[in-house]
C-alpha cells in the first residue's frame, strides 16, 4: 500500500445521525485503508467555536483547505471529521487529526451521544486536546468529567493486552495523553500568590476539595478523581487572547502572525512542538504501531464498544487483525526465504543446503521483526514456519534437480551430436579410431565442464553419459587393435610418431632391456613432499593403458605429501618406476638418506627413517654390497610449477641433481607439474642454469580431475619414452654393474662417516 501525499480537505471519519445512530464514512475509511504508515492520531474536543481549528491548522502545518470556523465547527456539523497529512516531524508516519463536534454541553438533549464521541475519540486517539476557555473551573471539570464513561473499559482492554492488571498512571499505550489547552486566559498562573507552571495549575485544578465535606463536593471530587484516572498522563496549556481586534480575531487563520499576540504565538509554537514530538503513534499494545489499514480496520469495532459497552467488539477484532497479520508475517518471510533460495545457481547439494539455512536464518529473522505478539507464542509460529520452509525446500529442490536435468540433458545432446554423426560414417571402426573416438570424447567433456549455470545434476548427467560409452568405448578399442595388426604397424620397439599416444604406449609396455648385465630400470622419483610424485606414478599407471583411474600411490590431499616410504609401482616387466620419501629439506639426515634411496640400498616398500645410527647405515650398506646389483637407475626430481625455489633450496638440489648425475651417469629428468596456469620460462630457466636439459611440463592425472586428457597421456608418455632413449643410450657406454654398486657403497660409507 502507497502513503497519501495530504488529505487537503477535512472528511467526515463518524456521522451522527444523533441518539446511537454513528457510523463509519466508507469514503474516509477507503482513504485510511490505503496508508501503510504508522498513524500519530490526534483528536480535539470542547464546546462549538473554542478555536479547535486554529490549533488543528496549525498542526497540519497550513491553513489551507484544512478545518475552518462555520464549516466543520458549525452548529449544523456532526460526529467526527478527520484530516490526513504526513508528520512534519516523524519520518514515515501520517498525522491524522480528528475534530470533533461540540461536546461537553451538559445542557444539550442528548448528553449519552457527547459521550460516545468523546469515548471514540479516546478510543482513536494517541492524545486527547480538550479545549476550554478562560480558567479551569468547576464546570470545564464536570463537562470532561460527564464525557469519560468509556474509560473502564479502556482499562480492561489494556489490562487483558498486557496479560496482566493495569496499573494507573503507567504509560500503557491504549491509554491517551490529555492535553488541556486553555483558551482566552486572562488569569495570573498564581496558587496562594506563588507563580505555577500551566502543568502546576492543572495538577491543582484536578486536587480534591478538602473544605468541609458536603454532597456538592463529594461529587466535584469524583469527578475530579475519575479525570486522574482516565487521563493519567497530562499536559496543559494555557493560551492569551490571541488579539483585541475582533476583524483579526474572525479570520485567525488567514491573518500574519504579527497582527497576534506574541505570548499568543510562542505558546501556540510551544503547544505544536510538543504535540508533534512528544506524541507516540497509535498502538493497541506493547510495539505494534497502527497504521491506516489496521485503524480502518478497528473502526467498526470502536463504533460497536461504545454502542454496546461491551469490550469482546474490539477483542474480537484484534485477535482476528493479529492473527491476519502474523499470517501475512509468514508469507512475508516465506517469500524472504524463496527470493534467498533464488537468486543464487547452485551446482550441488551441498551448496543448495548452504543457502537454504542462510535463507532460513533470514526468514526466521524476518518473521520476528513483523511478529505480533498475541494469542499464539513466537515458538508457535517459528514451528510451524520451520515446518513450511522444509516443505518449500524439497519443492524448490526438485524444481532445481528438474531444471538441471532438463539443461545437461539438452547440453549432452547437442555436444554429441559430433559423436553421432562419426559413428553413423563408420569413423571410428579403422586403425587408430580408437584415438580419435577418445579425442572427441575428451572434447565433449571439456565443453560440457565450461557450460555454466548446468545446476545439480551436472556431474550426474555426466557420469551417465561416460557409462553409456562404455560398451561402444571397448567394441572401438578391439577393433582398433585389430586393425593395427591386420595393417602391420612399425613394431613395437620403434616410434614413427612421437604425437600418437596409442603408439608410444605400446613402445612403452613392450620395451626390451638391450642385451648385456643390466636386466632392470628403476625410474627413481625424488622431490620435496607434496610436489606430486604419488600423483606422477599414478598417471604413469593410467596413461599405459589402465581402464579406469585409481590412486594406487595415495595422492597427497595437501601441500607437505602422504609417502613416508619407499615404493616400487611395475609399469612393465622389466620397468619399475619408485616413489621415494619426499624431502623436507636437505639437512644432513635427510641427504643422506635420499642418496641410500637413489643408490637402491633402502629396501623397496619399507618405511624410510631420516635418523639411522652409524653403525645402521654402514650394515645397510655392507648388505647391499653383497647383492647381486643389475638395475639402471634413472633419477627424475618432480617440482611443483606452483611454488618458488628460495637460494638455499636451490644451491641444494642443484647438488642433489649434480650428485645424482654422478652416480648413476644419466643426467636427471626434471618433471614441472601443476603448469597449466604459471609462467613456464621461469622455472625452466633456473633448471637449464643447472644443467639441466630433460625439463618437461605436465599435467598429473589427480582423483579430482581424472577423466582421460589425450595432451596429458601425450605428455606423461613422452617424459617415459625419452628415459627409455636415455636407458638404451647409457647401456650402449656402460656394461659393469658392480663396479658401479661399489662407487655407491665408497660414496655413501664416505657420508656416513661425514655427518658423524
Amino acid at each position: 500500500m502507497a502513503p497519501i501525499s495530504k488529505l487537503l480537505k477535512p472528511l467526515c471519519l463518524i456521522e451522527n445521525a444523533g441518539d446511537k445512530s454513528l457510523s463509519v464514512n466508507e469514503e474516509a475509511k477507503m482513504i485510511l485503508e490505503n496508508i501503510s504508515q504508522p498513524l500519530v492520531v490526534v483528536s480535539i474536543v470542547g464546546p462549538y467555536r473554542s478555536g479547535k481549528s486554529y490549533l488543528l491548522n496549525k498542526l497540519s502545518g497550513d491553513s489551507e483547505g484544512g478545518f475552518s470556523v462555520g464549516h466543520t465547527l458549525s452548529a449544523n456539523t456532526k460526529g467526527i471529521w478527520m484530516r490526513c497529512v504526513p508528520h512534519p516531524i516523524r519520518t514515515g508516519h501520517i498525522l491524522v487529526l480528528l475534530d470533533t463536534e461540540g461536546v461537553g454541553d451538559v445542557g444539550k438533549a442528548s448528553r449519552e451521544n457527547d459521550c460516545m464521541i468523546l469515548s471514540l475519540a479516546m478510543l482513536m486517539s494517541s492524545a486527547v486536546i480538550y479545549n476550554s476557555k478562560t480558567a479551569i473551573d468547576q464546570d470545564a471539570v464536570k463537562k470532561l468529567s460527564a464525557m469519560t464513561e468509556i474509560h473502564q473499559i479502556i482499562t480492561q482492554f489494556a489490562a487483558k493486552q498486557d496479560g496482566e492488571d493495569l496499573q494507573m498512571g503507567g504509560d500503557d499505550p491504549v491509554l491517551p495523553l490529555l492535553v488541556w489547552t486553555l483558551r482566552d486566559a486572562t488569569l495570573r498562573l498564581e496558587i496562594n500568590g506563588h507563580p505555577v507552571t500551566a502543568d502546576e495549575y492543572l495538577e491543582n485544578s484536578l486536587q480534591a476539595i478538602t473544605r468541609v465535606k458536603t454532597p456538592r463536593t463529594q461529587e466535584q471530587n469524583k469527578a475530579r478523581e475519575k479525570i486522574r484516572r482516565v487521563f493519567p498522563n497530562r499536559r496543559c496549556f494555557v493560551f492569551d487572547v490571541p488579539a483585541s481586534d475582533k476583524e483579526i480575531l474572525s479570520r485567525m487563520d488567514q491573518e500574519p502572525e504579527e497582527k497576534l499576540q506574541s505570548r499568543f504565538v510562542e505558546e501556540t509554537k510551544n503547544f505544536c512542538q510538543f504535540i508533534l514530538e512528544e506524541v507516540p503513534p497509535k498502538r493497541l499494545t506493547g510495539a505494534m504501531a497502527i497504521n491506516g489499514s489496521r485503524f480502518a480496520l478497528l473502526l467498526q469495532s470502536y463504533l460497536d464498544v461504545v454502542k454496546m459497552q461491551d469490550i469482546s467488539f474490539l477483542e474480537n477484532s484484534v485477535t482476528n487483525m493479529f492473527t491476519n497479520e502474523n499470517k501475512k508475517a509468514m508469507k512475508k518471510s516465506i517469500e524472504v526465504y524463496e527470493e534467498k533460495m533464488f537468486s543464487q545457481h547452485v551446482s550441488c547439494h551441498q551448496e543448495f543446503q548452504q543457502i537454504h539455512e542462510a535463507a532460513v536464518e533470514e526468514a526466521t529473522e524476518a518473521f520476528k521483526k513483523l511478529h505480533i505478539k498475541h494469542d499464539k507464542s513466537l515458538e508457535e509460529y517459528l514451528d510451524e514456519l520451520q515446518t513450511d520452509l522444509l516443505m518449500k525446500k524439497d519443492e524448490i529442490w526438485k524444481s532445481c534437480e528438474g531444471s538441471s536435468l532438463q539443461r545437461c540433458n539438452d547440453i549432452i545432446r547437442d555436444l554429441r551430436s559430433k559423436l553421432d554423426q562419426n559413428l553413423k560414417e563408420n569413423k571410428y571402426h579403422i586403425a587408430g579410431g580408437h584415438e580419435a573416438f577418445i579425442s572427441d570424447k575428451e572434447s565433449i567433456i571439456q565443453d560440457y565442464t565450461q557450460r555454466p549455470d548446468k545446476g545439480v545434476k551436472a556431474e550426474d548427467v555426466l557420469q551417465d553419459f561416460l557409462r553409456s560409452l562404455e560398451p561402444l568405448e571397448k567394441l572401438i578399442l578391439e577393433v582398433d587393435q585389430q586393425q593395427v595388426d591386420q595393417a602391420a604397424k612399425p613394431k613395437v620397439h620403434q616410434v614413427t610418431n612421437r604425437s600418437d599416444v596409442t603408439q608410444l604406449a605400446q613402445y612403452i609396455r613392450g620395451y626390451q632391456m638391450p642385451p648385456g648385465s643390466f636386466t632392470h630400470i628403476l625410474i627413481q622419483l625424488f622431490g620435496f613432499a607434496g610436489h606430486g610424485k604419488s600423483s606422477f606414478v599414478n598417471s604413469c599407471l593410467f596413461a599405459l593403458g589402465g581402464d579406469k583411474f585409481n590412486d594406487y600411490a595415495g595422492e597427497a590431499t595437501s601441500m607437505g605429501g602422504k609417502t613416508i616410504d619407499r615404493r616400487g609401482y611395475k609399469l612393465t616387466e622389466n620397468i619399475t618406476i619408485v616413489d621415494n620419501r619426499g624431502f623436507t629439506n636437505m639437512s644432513s639426515a635427510q641427504e643422506w638418506e635420499i642418496y641410500a634411496q637413489l643408490c637402491n640400498c633402502v629396501p623397496l616398500n619399507n618405511i624410510v627413517l631420516w635418523e639411522k645410527s652409524l653403525e645402521e647405515r654402514v650394515s645397510l650398506v655392507t648388505r647391499r654390497l653383497q647383492e647381486e646389483a643389475t638395475e639402471v637407475i634413472v633419477p627424475v626430481l618432480i617440482y611443483s610449477s606452483q611454488q618458488t625455489l628460495n637460494g638455499e633450496e636451490r644451491e641444494n638440489i642443484r647438488e642433489f641433481l649434480t650428485q645424482a648425475q654422478n652416480l648413476t651417469r644419466i643426467k636427471p629428468f626434471i618433471v614441472l607439474t601443476q603448469s597449466q596456469r604459471v609462467n613456464r620460462s621461469s622455472l625452466k630457466d633456473t633448471f637449464s642454469g643447472m644443467g639441466m636439459e630433460n625439463i618437461y611440463h605436465l599435467e598429473n592425472y589427480l582423483l579430482s580431475d581424472h577423466f582421460p586428457m589425450r595432451r596429458k597421456h601425450l605428455d606423461i608418455l613422452t617424459v617415459l619414452c625419452d628415459i627409455l632413449e636415455s636407458v638404451t643410450y647409457y647401456m650402449s657406454c656402460n656394461s659393469n654393474p658392480r663396479n658401479q654398486r661399489q662407487h655407491w657403497t665408497s660414496f655413501l660409507l664416505k657420508k656416513a662417516g661425514t655427518i658423524l
